[in-house]
Formats: C-alpha cells, structure tokens, sequence
C-alpha cells in the first residue's frame, strides 16, 4: 500500500484528522466510505506496515505489526520503569557489596518467584510508607544469606542451639532496666539516638525521660549511647548467656565454610534471636535497604503504576482495533 494512502486510514484508526506531511498549510479533505456511503468506523481500520518501517533493528522493538506510534509509547513506559529499576538495583547492589540478583533476590523474598520484581516491591509498599526506622541496612547480606550459612541454619542441632540462646536472652530482656522484648530493644534505641542527634534535639536544649520506677532524664547523645551500651553489656555478659552463646559457636567452627559468618556473629551477637525465623529476618533486611532508598523506590512504584495504567489504555486501543497489544 502506498504509504500515503496507509497514512491516511491510520489516522482513521487513531480518530486524527489527515493532513500533507510536506505542505502542512494546505486544506485538505477526507473521505472514506464502504459500499454503502458509511464513513469507516476507526475501530474498523487495521493497517500493518512493513516491519523495516515500522520496527527498525532495536533489540527492544516488539514483535508486533501494530501502530507505530502507539508501539513507541508503548515501549517507552517499559523503558521508563526499567531505567528507575535499575537506578534502584545499582543503590542496593553499592550499599550491601552483595554479588547475588539482587532483582531475583528481593522477588524471591516477597514472593513466590524469582522473576516478580515489580509485584514484591509492591507486596511491601504499604508496610514501607508506614515504616520509620530502617534498623538493620548494616547487615552484610551475603555474609548472612549465604548458601553454606543457611544451610547450617536449618540445622536441627544448630536451631537448638539458637532457641536456648534466644530463651535466655528474653528472659534478661525481660528483666532491663530499659529494654523491652519486641517493643524497645538494643536496635531501637541506637536508631533513636541516631535519629535525634541527625536532627539536632539534642542541640536545642530537648531531653527526654526513660521510666524505671523512676525518671531518668537525658539530654544529650553521648548519655543515651553510654546508657544503651551499659544496658546490652549487662546483658551480653551474663554468664548463663554466654554459656549458650558458646555452645552455638562451637557448632559454627565445625564448619570450614562458614568462618566469615562465624566472624561477623562474633562481632554482632544481636542478630542471633534472628536467626531463628530467616524467612521474616530476610523480609525485614530488605525493608530496611528499601527503606534506606525510599526516594529511589518510589519512583520505581510510581513508574511502573502509571506505565501500567497507560499500557492498559494502549492495549484496550488495540483490541477495540481488532489487534492484540501484549508485547
């Protein structure tokens, strides 16, 4: 077909009005009619162009013979969301030194798949926006989720080991000064230090007051981190504890695979009682990276939404034309 007259029912299918590509000042008139003097309904009009033309030799092309214009847009909205997934991966892949598919690995982590991306950042997106620390974006992830590391983890002697530690453990939270289980823990108030010092409250004369019969009054950083610090060490060196502590390192050092995570245990006891449940210890990394890049993710959720709005508009287009439109 010659590309003027293609050009002609294309804008019949689009609903545009035809003009002169070269004398653009010209009046021009329209008319196209089926056999009984109708003008042709647009949804009616399907014109395929040839491929050289319309698609080029872009490795991101579709292989699709549709409407060019609608075809671009359409590849555009995927190239947008792609290009802020990789903006958020390349922040991740920085911050946590991992080696892993960090595309893959949050996917798995959120759902059931490896290929879900976008439906695990959504899965999480209402639990971020309410999220206000990020405590553990300093967890080495491949040191932790290593394959050799989960592997003695699942270990049934190991996850003994764990649990009398953990039991322990509550029992001396239970009975802080300060910290309470689940509530206000070591995490929690070395974020909160951090936080307040980052905002000046300090600086400006605030104090805050922790209840323990009776009020203790704070007023500056340094006091608040000696606090915190004299808190966990009395209850990181009650002997009982280390006696548990003990008996789950003994059964890492058997293991020539794992002396890095042996190392880093060593040096951050606090995330043991993680360790006993990986799957909410691995959704709960993940929250504090995302949450450390919210901007980032954001934009990523915000892209993909509305690329999936218009994608969708595009597609009912194509299908009230008589054309399918998933590339």
């Amino acid at each position: 077909m010659k590309s003027s007259l293609a050009k002609t029912f294309q804008d019949i299918a689009d609903e545009e009005n035809s003009g002169d590509r070269i004398f653009k000042d010209r009046i021009n008139k329209r008319v196209v009619t089926d056999e009984k003097g109708t003008a042709l309904p647009p949804e009616s009009v399907m014109v395929v162009l040839p491929y050289e033309e319309a698609f080029g030799h872009s490795e991101k092309t579709s292989t699709l013979l549709v409407n060019s214009k609608l075809r671009e847009e359409y590849e555009k909205l995927n190239l947008g969301f792609e290009d802020a997934r990789q903006r958020l991966l390349a922040a991740l892949k920085h911050h946590t030194g991992s080696k892993k598919d960090l595309g893959r690995e949050i996917s798995s982590t959120f759902t059931q798949g490896e290929d879900q991306f976008y439906k695990a950042l959504l899965r999480v997106q209402d639990e971020l926006l309410k999220q206000k620390t990020a405590p553990l974006t300093t967890v080495r992830y491949d040191v932790i989720f290593d394959d050799n590391v989960l592997a003695l983890l699942d270990n049934a002697d190991f996850k003994a080991s764990i649990e009398n530690y953990i039991k322990q453990y509550n029992q001396l939270i239970g009975k802080s000064t300060y910290f309470r289980k689940g509530r206000f823990t070591y995490y929690n108030a070395s974020e909160i230090a951090k936080n307040l010092a980052d905002n000046g409250f300090f600086k400006a004369k605030h104090s805050i007051n922790l209840n323990s019969g009776a009020k203790l009054e704070i007023t500056t950083e340094k006091q608040l981190k000696e606090l915190v610090e004299k808190e966990k060490e009395a209850i990181s060196n009650d002997p009982d504890l280390r006696k548990k502590f003990a008996a789950v390192e003994k059964l890492i050092t058997k293991n020539v695979n794992v002396r890095q995570f042996e190392t880093y245990l060593t040096d951050n006891e606090d995330l043991l009682p993680h360790l006993a449940n990986m799957p909410a210890f691995k959704e709960e990394v993940w929250k504090s990276y995302l949450f450390a890049f919210l901007d980032l993710y954001k934009d990523v959720i915000e892209r993909y939404q509305a690329a999936e709005k218009r994608r969708g508009e595009i597609e009912q287009r194509l299908q009230k034309n008589g054309r399918s439109g998933r590339t």
